[in-house]
């Protein structure tokens, strides 16, 4: 029996939420974004409507599903265009999260960095210090090494900023 035709629109997205949320596959990939499972059901919107020749599409908090791919194989066949969608969601969600996401949280490690500078710390021994916790917050190493080093450049110039008497600009 083709169910999708005599099924809401609420029950379809609630069976695309359920497979989210339980399937080990899709589990696993949240886990590794660090986004609670729960969080489908609190931050991801989905929505069944014509998308005019379109599959899905997403914009970071919902994902659209085209009305046409409900079928009898949706879940065996097009399912994998929820899994596209729900990936970009799930980076999206791990992006506004992410720590060095907020230029606040980065220009207080760069004063932090600044401020050891000035007690007369030496730059080896600041990056030493500051190193470990500012990694911890990164998965790709490449994006770490150039945030790192940005912060740590930054320092350097506040710093003769301030031994040369000239004025901030945060």
């Amino acid at each position: 029996m083709n169910w999708f035709k005599y099924a809401s629109n609420n029950i379809i997205i609630k069976r695309i939420k359920e497979i989210l949320k339980k399937h080990p596959f899709t589990k696993s990939i949240a886990d590794y974004y660090h986004i609670s499972i729960e969080e489908i059901d609190s931050n991801l919107q989905i929505e069944v409507c014509d998308l005019n020749g379109k599959f899905a599409e997403g914009n970071g908090k919902l994902i659209r599903i085209d009305k046409k791919l409900l079928d009898q194989t949706f879940f065996k066949d097009n399912f994998h265009f929820v899994v596209h969608e729900f990936f970009h969601w799930l980076k999206r969600r791990s992006e506004e999260k992410f720590y060095f996401n907020d230029p606040e949280e980065v220009q207080s490690f760069v004063l932090q960095m600044t401020w050891d500078l000035i007690q007369g710390k030496d730059k080896e021994e600041v990056i030493k210090k500051i190193h470990p916790i500012v990694k911890a917050h990164f998965k790709d190493d490449i994006k770490f090494k150039e945030t790192f080093k940005e912060m740590v450049s930054n320092a350097i110039s506040l710093y003769k900023i301030y031994t040369d008497g000239g004025e901030f600009t945060i």
